[in-house]
């Protein structure tokens, strides 16, 4: 049996508050996730991929479009001379890659183009769009690059996802602020793909629960 728990009792307005104050502290538009009734209530909060989704054939209208804009630049700079090593677990090895002009390249021949923040947070455009015929090493890169920009990781840790733990989660200023303040109020809540990425004997905290075989799915409204 694989059991979700439920939100906590005022998770929803807790979460509303937090990005609220959000978007007070960087100016970007987290209070807009926010969705109230005409009574100024918290009806529900919805990702930021609801809310770009919209402007991908405007993107300089698009919210959120410069979240991760510097951060990335930062991360592409670092990278020309450090390595950055992606363990792809399971026993599948780790691969280790540099940046050289705008191409982030892995010893295996993978590489990935400079990101933005929409990449960033969809998971699934541009270099991270989730191509059906793409190699499966190369999937498993596109998942732990994916976590580690949304949690702000890319900076401050050279190897991933093992050496680090939630604890280093959304430290950056340039992070994925809706998944902290999700995780921050509540035991569920998968806030961005991949976020079931997890180093080598760490928990999960994406708060998923998945059954190869099931048998029965029941779902309970209210105490």
């Amino acid at each position: 049996t694989h059991t979700v728990a439920p939100l906590p009792d005022g998770a929803v307005q807790r979460i509303a508050d937090g990005l609220t104050a959000q978007a007070a502290a960087d100016g970007q538009p987290w209070d807009k996730l926010v969705i109230r009734g005409a009574d100024g209530g918290v009806l529900r909060v919805i990702s930021p991929q609801n809310l770009m989704a919209p402007f991908f054939d405007r993107p300089d209208e698009m919210p959120f479009r410069d979240v991760f804009t510097a951060y990335i630049d930062q991360v592409w700079e670092k990278y020309r001379s450090t390595d950055l090593r992606i363990d792809l677990q399971g026993g599948r090895g780790v691969r280790t890659g540099r940046v050289s002009g705008d191409l982030l390249t892995f010893d295996g021949g993978h590489s990935f183009t400079r990101p933005a923040s929409k990449d960033v947070f969809t998971c699934n455009h541009g270099p991270f769009a989730n191509n059906p015929g793409d190699p499966d090493d190369k999937k498993a890169l596109l998942a732990r690059l994916a976590a580690g920009f949304n949690r702000s990781l890319m900076l401050t840790h050279p190897d991933q996802p093992n050496g680090t733990s939630a604890a280093d989660y959304y430290q950056g200023v340039a992070t994925n602020h809706w998944s902290r303040v999700v995780h921050a109020n509540t035991p569920i809540g998968y806030a961005f793909p991949y976020d079931d990425v997890r180093p080598d004997g760490q928990p999960d905290v994406s708060g998923a629960a998945n059954d190869g075989n099931p048998r029965r799915f029941t779902v309970s409204v209210g105490a």
